[in-house]
């Protein structure tokens, strides 16, 4: 983790005051409690403690000044906001402002490693010819996952019809041999298609992740999917 690490209070200003200098060129404290969205007294308890540290330079009247321990603390905490921005945009599909608000969360409590290895699979999934088939996945599947989903939505996945696709998104407890079936790809978000029943038994056959999947009846009643768009 990081050293002396501030809070994640005082991470959102140090940004906001470096947005603001690289758009106006300066940035007062007004401009920072507009930013920020609250009171000026707010805004003078932030910045002085962030004199304190010795990331700005503050005095009343005059403009807030980054020191170079402070702009470098901002660079860091914009580049993980953007790699997180562009992570949940490009891959995740979520709408900007959605994305935009999560990284906001995110970029407070993420250590560099985890970041590091987030921007190389964001990078890989977007740019390697080996990820095309992953990225036609991504973009077909995740935007149908909405978490406002209720269960009068949701069908028992052994009553697809033939050819109909669907999104799983609850795994019984109580299906047996649950980590088995999560091995073979179905677990939540998964696409899957019925392709019809399995030459002998009482067995459905399902399309999975590009593989055919034959799956019991009584097992997939414990599976509930809500119909692909």
């Amino acid at each position: 983790m990081r050293k002396d690490k501030i809070s994640s209070s005082q991470e959102d200003y140090l940004e906001a005051i470096s947005e603001i200098i690289a758009i106006k060129g300066h940035a007062h404290t007004k401009d920072i409690a507009d930013r920020m969205r609250v009171k000026m007294p707010s805004v003078t308890n932030a910045l002085q403690a962030l004199s304190a540290r010795g990331l700005i330079r503050y005095q009343s009247h005059t403009p807030v000044v980054l020191t170079a321990a402070g702009a470098e603390a901002a660079a860091v905490i914009m580049h993980r906001h953007d790699a997180m921005r562009r992570f949940l945009r490009g891959i995740l599909k979520l709408d900007p402002e959605e994305a935009n608000d999560t990284a906001c969360k995110i970029e407070h409590v993420i250590d560099e490693k985890v970041l590091a290895r987030i921007v190389v699979l964001s990078e890989a999934v977007a740019e390697r010819e080996d990820c095309t088939g992953l990225r036609e996945y991504l973009e077909q599947t995740l935007p149908q996952i909405h978490p406002e989903t209720t269960n009068d939505k949701l069908v028992p996945l052994n009553k697809l019809k033939l050819g109909q696709s669907a999104i799983v998104i609850k795994v019984s407890e109580n299906l047996r041999g649950i980590k088995k079936f999560a091995d073979l790809g179905l677990v939540n978000g998964t696409l899957v298609t019925m392709e019809g029943l399995a030459p002998l038994g009482d067995l459905l056959r399902l399309r999975v992740m590009g593989s055919s999947l034959s799956l019991r009846t009584p097992d997939a009643a414990h599976i509930r999917v809500k119909l692909a768009e």
